[in-house]
């Protein structure tokens, strides 16, 4: 790290972070943001990013990376205090860089100074009940201790999406008492004398869709990112992501900033945002199509077909969706809820949509504490913007022993659970680097005694998931077995999601490298 006084930009950094927020700030008065920024630099084209859920993406500003890397999700900042060493938080490297330097985090949410600050840095932790004690409690520490680093969390637009619906004017009204407590903050760094010595930054985790968050609509994914201060260039609209309030702080303290390496720190600079920094902002790369020809589905019983490279006794089922819901094996029967619709586009034959219209559920296709493997072609053209789940036997509203695939236009989706509510697990996995349209592969291999599951796309191992010991004694029929939804059969219909699906076959065992080979040889052959 760059350790040298000379080349710090600014003696303060405060960090105003809005919960829930998006950009529906352009839609409700906010006079005292627009006076803060109008010779400042803001943009609402700025992304969360996926999953838009608050963890997942406070933990990548403080952090600097990717949720996939950084791995928090709300049950885990909840529940453990940080403490990786490969992954410091930003307060961890100004102290290291700094260390008389006066560090505080003043939060309406507790988890974020629980579970993503480090707590044996000399850090200052406070916690509020909501936003206005909030702001009291961060007017009074700027005023007496004229803080270094200073990170500010305020709840109440999030919990007003959630309870009156995002972009609701109960939304909207909340978001415009919070700009007044953003005008007392920057009035406090005013009063304090610390104002031209200071970047200030206003920013927020996600929007929402409805009563919720977490998928990637466009009103959950855009973000609100202002910054004013001596060095900030006067512009609107430039490109960031949340990861990258990481990079800034670190420009302000004049820390290093490592190259981007999107499997560890990946924060950037955005372009054009300082007076005396040009190093340009990196993209990362986007994946290529995986057009698919559709071919005729084989007879399971043929030369090509699905038995003759995979024993009977290990294929629980197999739906083809060839104009029907039947399993080819002949050991589940389904019962449609709604209306499910079928078209000849498959990957083999043809495919089924379903979703928001209707889904498939059967009480005869069960796992107990077993080893097994799901596998799906999923059509990713119109993969929808907010989660949807294409089979599962939990419900993802409610607590429940069980688990849930799902997928969206931007990743896929793994949720499991035990007995114990507390215990519940969700990954999401990125796949737009590699695939950027047409038709995706799944494999999920849930290996029951070794407490993990692997992820594959396009038959390539991705990641490997380490779960609790309690998974190996969970079973996993916390309700009926459900194709095209959740198990409350409300997600998908809920999102008015609808997915294309081909191809669903469970079997009876934890697939290795061999097995994935053996199917891909089985799509490659037949015809």
């Amino acid at each position: 790290m760059i350790n040298n006084a000379d080349i710090r930009r600014y003696k303060h950094v405060i960090i105003v972070g809005i919960d829930g927020m998006g950009i529906f700030c352009k839609n409700t008065p906010t006079p005292r943001m627009d006076d803060i920024f109008k010779d400042g630099a803001y943009s609402t084209k700025a992304l969360s990013l996926f999953p838009t859920i608050s963890a997942q993406n406070w933990g990548a500003m403080l952090l600097g990376t990717e949720p996939e890397v950084h791995g928090l999700t709300n049950g885990k900042v909840s529940q453990f205090e940080y403490k990786n060493e490969e992954l410091p938080s930003i307060f961890t490297s100004v102290r290291k860089a700094y260390p008389d330097s006066v560090l505080c985090s003043i939060s309406n949410w507790e988890p974020i100074n629980t579970g993503i600050i480090e707590h044996n840095i000399g850090v200052n932790f406070d916690t509020a009940d909501n936003g206005a004690s909030t702001t009291d409690k961060v007017v009074d520490c700027i005023l007496t201790e004229k803080p270094d680093l200073l990170f500010i969390h305020i709840d109440d637009p999030d919990e007003a999406g959630h309870h009156f619906g995002y972009g609701t004017q109960g939304h909207l009204d909340c978001i415009s008492n919070v700009d007044s407590m953003v005008g007392r903050i920057y009035g406090a760094c005013e009063d304090s004398g610390i104002i031209d010595d200071t970047l200030f930054i206003v920013i927020t985790d996600h929007g929402g869709f409805k009563h919720g968050h977490g998928g990637y609509t466009d009103t959950e994914k855009y973000i609100f990112f202002a910054l004013k201060g001596k060095t900030v260039e006067k512009t609107d609209g430039f490109f960031a992501t949340t990861k990258d309030l990481n990079a800034i702080v670190r420009y302000a303290f004049g820390l290093e900033i490592p190259s981007p390496d999107i499997n560890g720190y990946s924060s950037q600079i955005p372009d054009g945002l300082f007076k005396d920094y040009s190093v340009p902002y990196i993209l990362p790369p986007k994946g290529k199509r995986n057009d698919i020809a559709s071919k005729p589905q084989p007879d399971i019983h043929g030369e090509k077909g699905l038995l003759k490279y995979f024993d009977e006794k290990d294929i629980k089922l197999a739906m083809f969706f060839e104009f029907n819901a039947e399993d080819e094996m002949n050991k589940a029967k389904f019962t449609e809820i709604g209306n499910v619709k079928y078209y000849s586009s498959g990957v083999r034959g043809a495919n089924a949509e379903l979703g928001a219209t209707g889904c498939l559920v059967s009480d005869g296709v069960k796992f107990g504490k077993d080893d097994f493997t799901v596998s799906a072609w999923l059509n990713i053209d119109n993969a929808p913007a907010s989660e949807a789940y294409y089979c599962a036997t939990k419900t993802m509203t409610d607590s429940g022993a069980g688990f849930a695939l799902g997928f969206t236009n931007v990743a896929v989706w793994l949720g499991v659970e035990t007995p114990d509510p507390a215990s519940y697990e969700e990954f999401q996995l990125p796949y737009l680097r590699e695939l950027s349209g047409g038709w995706l592969h799944l494999t999920v291999v849930f290996r029951r005694k070794d407490c993990a599951i692997d992820l594959y796309w396009n038959f390539k191992l991705k990641k490997t998931f380490n779960l609790p010991e309690t998974f190996a004694e969970t079973s996993m029929d916390a309700l009926p077995f459900t194709v095209g939804d959740d198990a409350s059969h409300k997600i998908n219909s809920g999102n008015d999601a609808l997915i294309h699906m081909d191809d669903l076959l469970i079997f009876n065992k934890a697939f290795t490298n061999s097995d994935i080979e053996k199917l891909e040889e089985y799509y490659k052959k037949s015809e």
